[in-house]
């Protein structure tokens, strides 16, 4: 009666295997099977394994968590959509007839190696979010030095000379007449002399091509009175070499953009600087 019972069983259970892994939100959810075993079972299909059915979730292709849903029997040893699942109960019928081993445990546990399949983003992430950080504290840590080699000068004129370094940074090259620039307007707010070269390590410890946060941080703190003036050290920077384009173009626009600065307001701070420097033509 008992080899009956388990033969209709059988019969009922691998007459089709009619659940399909699902794919969910664009794949962000997916069912995967993972093999754990052949068992001595078949149908249509041809042999059966006992599978991990598991569900994977991913951000941008990248998976990142893995959990346990039960055990399955698949064709072609896991490796397809169509399964049956199994709960702990129909396992046991089918170690008891000798379809599957008695070894494999009747609750389902996943092996470090399929684990780690899934947590591999994990790891990718991790190492992504380490690179940032990294850089985080390197743009800090050459902020702090810009800052210290400005002397006694005060948070309103910091920040003046560190956007000053930045545009003449913007382009890539630091031009000798930036310099003296930069120079001349560190001397005159601090009533320090700086040696150029001092003043070019300044300008090369500043960042080329910034994000919107690094124009923020330009302007932190600093009133709309002391933003006209931070323009204004720019735009001298700017009038240095007698030319805006490129990449200085780009950044006068965005730290513009950044302080809410209208058009008109910024032709004429530029106007005035060239009036200055055609007057003054060495800031010596």
């Amino acid at each position: 009666m008992r080899h009956l019972v388990t033969g209709l069983f059988m019969a009922i259970l691998l007459t089709s295997l009619v659940t399909q892994a699902e794919a969910r939100s664009g794949s962000v959810r997916a069912q995967e099977l993972l093999f754990v075993a052949p068992t001595e079972m078949t149908n249509e299909n041809g042999p059966l394994a006992l599978c991990h059915l598991v569900e994977t979730r991913s951000a941008i292709y990248v998976n990142y968590w893995r959990a346990m849903q039960g055990y399955a029997l698949a064709a072609n040893n896991c490796d397809t959509d169509m399964y049956r699942p199994l709960d702990a109960a129909d396992l046991k019928v089918m170690q008891d007839a000798g379809m599957i081993s008695a070894d494999i445990p009747s609750v389902p546990k996943m092996s470090v190696q399929s684990l780690v399949g899934g947590f591999w983003g994990l790891g990718v992430f991790g190492v992504l979010a380490l690179l940032a950080g990294l850089k985080v504290l390197q743009t800090q840590k050459r902020r702090g030095q810009r800052l210290a080699m400005m002397g006694n000068a005060t948070p309103g004129a910091q920040a003046i000379l560190d956007a000053m370094c930045h545009t003449a940074k913007a382009d890539g090259y630091i031009a000798p007449s930036e310099v003296e620039v930069i120079k001349f307007a560190a001397e005159e707010m601090t009533g320090k002399t700086f040696p150029l070269a001092h003043v070019k390590q300044m300008a090369t410890l500043a960042k080329t091509d910034l994000v919107k946060n690094d124009y923020k941080q330009l302007i932190k703190g600093r009133s709309k009175m002391e933003q006209l003036d931070i323009m204004r050290g720019v735009l001298m920077v700017v009038a240095a070499d007698g030319r805006m384009e490129g990449k200085e173009k780009t950044f006068v626009g965005n730290l513009a953009q950044t302080m809410g600065m209208d058009g008109l307001t910024l032709q004429n701070l530029l106007a005035d600087v060239v009036a200055d420097t055609t007057r003054n033509p060495s800031p010596a």
